[in-house]
């Protein structure tokens, strides 16, 4: 199949035998029975039928568009019958019928990822208020915050001491350190270092990190104040996929046209997962 959708340029791209549509860098893959409803009848006829079937359509951000479809043709010196893939003429359309078609499936795309997302937050929240337990999945998305929240204090422009950037190398190895040094003890008994403006107010004279002092365990309080932020990322996070080499973020379920029923199973194995403190390493 040609490729015909630059991933800089492109607004829309949708892959009729994928099941797969782009939009604006976030790509999902529809499940038979939405894509059948929903997606075929905006399809169907004109731009896809029985003997010439939509491949790829292309929305581009200067307005213009190409279609890719297979024929189903008769080779005229073997008098064999094949799918041959060709690029569509789309010029003797209105561009009014081109625009309505990029609008009406952009207004898919969107309530199919709403409802999807939805669904997956508030699956995953009622999860995390089921269980006041602390797992390993939920210190180490911790941990990944807590880098992010420091993530400042390494740029050059910093306003910091040399001796206060060299405490917050440390806080940050301290981080990244708790899998490797603490994952033979149970989750709720982790420790986390304190951070350098803790430590300085702390002023007991000793080394930064030196004493266990300048580590505290997750209370519940703290646990609840990160419970929505690690909701919302699981969320948008689950799963990456490619376009042509262009990175965009996705949530992971598989064809349920391939195994019936096998998006809600793949969000029961997030949840068991989640449970068993097995993701976000």
């Amino acid at each position: 199949m040609t490729t015909i959708a630059s991933p800089s340029e492109t607004k829309l791209y949708l892959n009729a035998f994928d099941k797969t549509i782009q939009y604006e860098g976030v790509m999902k893959t529809i499940d038979e029975d939405f894509w059948t409803s929903d997606i075929v009848p905006i399809l169907y006829p004109l731009w896809d039928s029985d003997k010439d079937k939509l491949e790829v359509f292309v929305q581009y951000k200067n307005g213009t568009a190409k279609m890719n479809k297979t024929k189903y043709s008769r080779n005229q010196k073997t008098g064999v019958y094949k799918w041959v893939s060709y690029q569509f003429d789309l010029s003797p359309f209105m561009p009014d019928e081109i625009n309505d078609l990029n609008r009406r499936l952009i207004e898919k795309f969107t309530e199919y990822r709403v409802g999807q997302e939805n669904d997956l937050e508030r699956a995953l929240a009622a999860s995390f208020s089921r269980s006041a337990i602390i797992n390993w999945t939920k210190v180490t998305l911790i941990r990944n915050f807590l880098l992010m929240d420091s993530d400042w204090t390494q740029l050059g422009d910093a306003p910091l001491t040399a001796e206060q950037k060299t405490d917050w190398i440390t806080y940050r190895q301290k981080l990244r350190d708790i899998p490797a040094d603490q994952k033979t003890i149970p989750a709720n008994q982790v420790v986390f270092p304190v951070t350098p403006p803790k430590h300085a107010l702390m002023n007991d004279s000793l080394d930064y990190l030196s004493d266990l002092t300048h580590f505290y365990t997750i209370p519940q309080s703290i646990y609840s104040k990160f419970s929505t932020r690690i909701v919302n990322y699981l969320a948008l996070a689950i799963g990456t996929t490619k376009i042509d080499e262009m990175p965009v973020v996705k949530i992971s379920r598989p064809n349920s046209s391939i195994e019936p029923n096998a998006a809600s199973k793949t969000l029961d194995d997030i949840l068991k997962m989640i449970d068993e403190g097995d993701f976000g390493e």
